[in-house]
């Protein structure tokens, strides 16, 4: 395992008391899309700058809400699952908070993200860092992942949002099936984001759960696309709250209205856990 700093012009834009979106726009339009080195949770990374969640990732500014949690979350030697990798923000942290003692599973169906995630393991000699090419639902086989065909936001799902998006065959895999898995007494953490494939992610993990395995599940919950799975965000919830997690922390709910088509959207993570033993004194 290999941490790094930061090359030289990431660090001088990182460091900019404003305009850093800006800059990374320029930089990405005079690489013309080319993927550029940097480092990412000390994990060397080649990013797309004109890429929304890439442009994130370069300037160390994504998500720091949940950043935050899994930095109060994760500990050398425990194991932590990646369902829905995209491009390796939580992969590349997850490696550095467990540690070589550690162990890190990442799932990214998507060939052009778990390119970038193949390539970081790689260039970081990350052998804690165990990447599945597959998505992960209820059952072990195949399904169709619809592409978006613009480069501004890499945002593949399962479920089809746009005609435009290209479909592609790939393997999916339940957890509750997964080979590596099977001895693996205790999972610290599974992070799901997966565009509205969530309810599909859990109903193939619900042995893991039952057994007690799993002690935290942090999912991200988006009403328009968990609408297309023919599930609303309470519903979800709740199906959390029948398996025997509690809420540990949550984020603000986000909400807006499609300029569109008028539809109403709600986004909000969670960070569900399992209830603390209770110590009884004698």
């Amino acid at each position: 395992m290999k941490y790094n700093r930061p090359p030289v012009y990431q660090a001088v834009i990182q460091r900019l008391p404003f305009k850093k979106e800006a800059a990374v726009r320029a930089l990405g339009l005079l690489l013309f899309g080319r993927r550029i080195k940097a480092v990412v949770n000390q994990s060397t990374v080649r990013l797309d700058l004109l890429e929304s969640i890439q442009k994130s990732m370069f300037l160390g500014s994504y998500e720091p809400t949940q950043t935050a949690w899994f930095k109060q979350c994760l500990r050398p030697g425990d194991v932590f699952i990646d369902v829905g990798a995209s491009f390796g923000w939580y992969t590349t942290l997850g490696a550095l908070l467990v540690g070589p003692t550690g162990k890190v599973f990442a799932f990214e169906p998507s060939p052009i993200a778990s390119q970038v995630v193949e390539e970081m393991i790689k260039d970081s000699m990350h052998q804690n860092v165990l990447l599945t090419k597959a998505a992960v639902g209820r059952e072990t086989g195949n399904v169709s992942l619809f592409l978006p065909t613009t480069r501004h936001l890499h945002s593949p799902s399962i479920l089809q949002s746009d005609p435009d998006f290209v479909p592609v065959s790939v393997p999916v895999v339940a957890l509750d099936h997964f080979a590596p898995l099977e001895n693996v007494p205790k999972i610290k953490l599974v992070k799901i984001d997966v565009e509205g494939y969530e309810p599909d992610v859990l109903a193939g993990m619900e042995r893991l759960i039952k057994e007690k395995r799993i002690e935290n599940i942090m999912c991200e919950f988006n009403s328009g696309w968990l609408k297309r799975n023919s599930i609303t965000p309470k519903q979800l919830y709740e199906r959390f709250l029948g398996l025997g997690y509690q809420v540990h922390m949550q984020t603000r709910l986000l909400e807006n209205v499609n300029r569109n088509d008028g539809e109403h959207w709600s986004l909000q993570d969670f960070w569900f856990s399992l209830p603390l033993k209770k110590v009884i004194n004698l």
